[in-house]
């Protein structure tokens, strides 16, 4: 079975995904008329710029997290992966259109995982990511974000393809930032402004804390480039997506031969 999405990208652009059932995960670029790119999803390989995620070396492919975060959310991993174009379609700024599409497409066996015997944690300011074993067979996140303009928001949940796609997946991007800033006066469909004064958003927010949600989406698809789904408990709190990938690094070294 074949899952083929398409639309507009966050730069302007347009770009065509193709996801098809595969041995293993693979990711292929298609541009122009050159032969298709064989992208290499390894930690060393990913860059984040203004707070997007792209990955590749000479050629590389942008805005992927909202994409592999659906794919993680559904246990996705062993399949192949064909764009057509340099970027992601971004949508609304969530994952719910890669999640619909994604439903065709079954793995049919249970995906590898990973669990940790020890606890760790990495820190960086207010920010912080701390591991705790779990006896579970599904990953728990508690997910906390805090800022003057929100306050504090907090959600609790265990990590399923059917919690993902009700709880995490419809969370769209936002930014903080200030009255004055040209993009509130003609906020386009996708994203929400917070300013110290009010929310803005083109449609209804979709949660209460549609943001903390937002920040589970995107530590999902950072976690993607392990292609196993981590077992255990995850108490994050003002994460980022460099720190996301901090958290990565550090769990691929300790995990050693702890996989399951």
């Amino acid at each position: 079975m074949k899952a083929t999405l398409e639309g507009h990208c966050l730069s302007g652009g347009y770009s065509r995904v193709e996801i098809s059932r595969n041995e293993h995960f693979a990711l292929y670029l298609h541009l122009d008329s050159r032969e298709p790119l064989s992208l290499a999803y390894e930690i060393r390989n990913i860059r984040i710029r203004d707070h997007l995620v792209s990955v590749g070396e000479q050629y590389r492919l942008n805005l992927v997290e909202h994409f592999f975060s659906a794919l993680y959310g559904l246990n996705l991993f062993n399949i192949k992966i064909d764009v057509y174009g340099d970027e992601l379609p971004f949508f609304d700024g969530s994952s719910i259109e890669f999640v619909r599409a994604l439903e065709r497409v079954s793995n049919g066996s249970p995906p590898q995982s990973i669990r940790l015997r020890e606890s760790f944690v990495v820190e960086e300011g207010n920010s912080s990511i701390y591991y705790v074993p779990d006896d579970t067979d599904e990953l728990v996140v508690d997910m906390e974000l805090s800022h003057s303009y929100i306050g504090t928001q907090r959600t609790i949940l265990r990590l399923t393809p059917e919690t993902y796609e009700k709880e995490i997946a419809p969370a769209r991007t936002f930014v903080f930032t200030n009255e004055d800033d040209p993009r509130l006066k003609n906020l386009p469909p996708y994203g929400i402004g917070i300013t110290g004064e009010k929310i803005y958003s083109a449609t209804p927010l979709r949660f209460p804390d549609e943001p903390v949600r937002h920040k589970v989406l995107d530590l999902l698809g950072d976690l993607y480039v392990l292609k196993k789904s981590l077992r255990g408990k995850i108490v994050c709190k003002n994460t980022s997506h460099h720190m996301n990938l901090e958290f990565v690094r550090r769990l691929i070294w300790a995990k050693g031969g702890h996989d399951e």
